[in-house]
């Protein structure tokens, strides 16, 4: 088929109340991809589709949203599989499905674009996409799947969804190598896994470069770090993870001269989507998220050069990650943008999730050291490594521009391959490459060797909690359906006992054991 020809289907996690830096910017390119590609018709499916409209400048349809329950959105799960293979008594006439249904109706394809949701932890969201691809098919439209996390927690029923997912697919893109492993497992052959970069792996300095995109870095004259925290600490007390970081950015600022600029990544945005460049978050109303957390860790710090952005639209803020001297975060795409940007970032992993990603994305590029996990952050070497990347920040530059040329060819082809598969099922392998050149050898070993060890003992440990929360709440659901089929038996036998019937049947039982007593 003509790419020109074609209608395709994004599904991304867009249009949510709480806006995500990360989830937007993916979004926005693969549609960029795509578009560079000759493919121009495109659905963007999203929570809100009015706000997808003008972000993405796409026509747009609501996607399907899942109950939070286990045992809800498996059961929800199938009632669609069945509404879309025809049975209309599956759904009420009103239900959501029916829409996506109609609006699938009128594509080509689906690309599931990049994210970090197929896993237990977000499970409702891993449904929506395994009921969104599997309606797809259903109707008769190719699908792929483009750079995704994949776990690393799966349990029950999950697993299985999982897999079926990747089978419903032509091709699919796993961005890290132990999602790589596991997608290949769970496909179990039937269909190509390849290892492919975040989708947004080259957005910052696409947005930097363009007119007028960067215009909020004009803000600040000299050397900044961006920061970016979310609310998560893991296993860490609160007050003890918030302590910590304002102790390692203050050392940080003093050591560098550099002042510390805190760019969210997810909040509720006050007002229109980011007109304004107010590098304040002073009397301007409520917070929360990633805005509420920068506001709590700057209240904590000594240092006086601190700036408290609001949250912005995903190009500015990628933009702005890209003008930055250095880049501290315990967020995914503040790295993504960094390495795109070649600008040295060390990351903190709060729990064994986001060190899977964000080790990942680091690695992919060959410096997988500066993903630092969170008792890294108590023994200083977050802040150690922080500094040493400082040092050597020409070095580090200069590496992830060399590493850059061969990651954006590596990019350019895996996204020919998705074009492909979309268009007509091909499986063509997409080219493999990692950078040829060795990351920075001057780095100080001390905080490496430290971290290595944190590594070995507390991401197993890390994962088996994050495995055990999980597993809780498929048991709490578990017995919630039981204690609902336990009620619902109980109503039913006093309905039982309340009616007519047993009434009669009680007095008869009543005489024939005085008849019985007679004789």
């Amino acid at each position: 088929m003509n790419n020109k020809h074609m209608r395709i289907a994004v599904l991304g996690d867009v249009g949510q109340p709480v806006y995500h830096v990360g989830d937007e910017a993916m979004t926005h390119a693969a549609v960029a991809e795509l578009r560079h590609r000759g493919i121009g018709d495109l659905l963007v499916l999203s929570r809100n589709p009015n706000e997808s409209r003008r972000a993405f400048g796409t026509d747009s349809a609501r996607t399907l949203a899942f109950p939070w329950p286990p045992d809800e959105r498996s059961d929800y799960l199938a009632r669609v599989l069945r509404a879309a293979e025809g049975d209309t008594s599956a759904l009420p006439e009103q239900d959501q499905v029916w829409d996506l249904i109609a609006a699938l109706r009128t594509c080509d394809a689906l690309l599931i674009a990049g994210g970090g949701n197929m896993n237990s932890l977000y499970g409702w969201l891993l449904y929506e996409r395994a009921a969104v691809a599997a309606v797809a098919r259903i109707l008769g439209l190719r699908v792929a799947i483009a750079g995704q996390t994949l776990g690393p927690d799966l349990f029950g029923a999950d697993r299985e969804t999982a897999g079926d997912l990747l089978s419903a697919a032509e091709l699919a893109g796993a961005r890290e190598e132990p999602s790589l492993h596991l997608m290949r497992d769970l496909a179990g052959g039937t269909t190509p896994v390849r290892g492919c970069l975040d989708d947004a792996s080259f957005f910052a300095t696409d947005c930097r470069d363009k007119s007028g995109a960067g215009r909020a870095a004009d803000l600040f004259e000299e050397p900044f770090i961006a920061a970016t925290f979310s609310p998560g600490h893991g296993e860490a007390d609160h007050d003890a993870y918030l302590d910590a970081l304002a102790e390692a950015l203050d050392t940080v600022a003093e050591q560098t001269g550099c002042t510390v600029v805190f760019i969210p990544h997810m909040a509720t945005p006050r007002g229109p989507l980011f007109d304004g460049m107010d590098p304040s978050l002073e009397d301007s109303g409520p917070t929360d998220a990633d805005e509420l957390m920068h506001q709590k860790v700057a209240a904590r710090m000594k240092s006086s050069g601190k700036v408290l952005m609001p949250i912005q639209n995903a190009e500015q803020t990628a933009a702005l990650t890209s003008r930055a001297a250095l880049v501290m975060t315990s967020r995914y795409h503040p790295v993504v943008f960094a390495l795109d940007s070649a600008v040295p970032v060390v990351a903190v992993a709060p729990e064994h999730y986001s060190h899977v990603r964000m080790h990942g994305a680091l690695d992919n590029w060959g410096a997988g050291s500066l993903a630092l996990t969170l008792p890294s952050l108590f023994d200083g070497s977050f802040a150690a490594a922080t500094l040493d990347a400082w040092k050597n920040r020409e070095a580090i530059t200069s590496f992830l521009l060399e590493a850059g040329t061969v990651q954006r060819q590596r990019f350019s082809g895996w996204w020919d391959t998705v074009a492909s598969a979309l268009a007509d099922g091909t499986r063509a392998e997409d080219p493999a490459g990692q950078p040829a050149v060795a990351f920075p050898a001057g780095m100080e070993t001390g905080w490496q060797q430290r971290d290595a060890a944190h590594a070995g003992t507390y991401l197993p440990t890390a994962s088996a909690l994050s495995g055990l929360r999980v597993e809780h709440e498929h048991l709490r659901a578990a017995l919630a359906v039981t204690e609902r089929e336990r009620d619902d038996a109980r109503g039913e036998l006093q309905a039982w006992k309340d009616s007519r019937t047993f009434a009669i049947l009680a007095k008869i039982a009543t005489v024939r054991a005085l008849l019985r007593g007679k004789r």
